[in-house]
């Protein structure tokens, strides 16, 4: 694992995705001085923070992290990425009454795609 080569994808990545290193930081919820780190090569980041950019960036976590061109689609991250993404920085409050949403809507979107 080279870290420097990680960097410059996700520079690579981010600059291609036209995002400053803010509004990267925002996407993921970290600090810009962290995504600055990570894109010099100086600092090791989380698998939970690579899956973030990686959807973040709409870049296969192969790519970002080894360098193989895997092309990136929607269905390359689950449902629940995609679910986990937005819900993840609510507070828990929120999650609950979000889960208690989807514990009743989710029926009813069974039942009409079973039409």
């Amino acid at each position: 694992m080279n870290l420097d080569e990680i960097g410059t994808r996700i520079k690579s990545a981010r600059h291609e995705a036209r995002l400053t290193q803010e509004q990267l930081a925002e996407l993921i919820d970290v600090s810009p001085h962290y995504i600055y780190e990570i894109e010099r090569g100086s600092k090791a980041m989380s698998i939970q923070t690579l899956e973030k950019l990686s959807i973040a960036l709409h870049q296969s976590i192969d790519f970002l992290f080894w360098g193989n061109s895997m092309p990136y689609s929607k269905d390359s991250h689950s449902r629940e990425d995609r679910l986990f993404m937005l819900t993840n920085n609510l507070p828990k409050e929120i999650r609950d009454a979000l889960a208690d949403i989807l514990t009743v809507l989710i029926p009813y979107l069974k039942a009409k795609k079973e039409k």
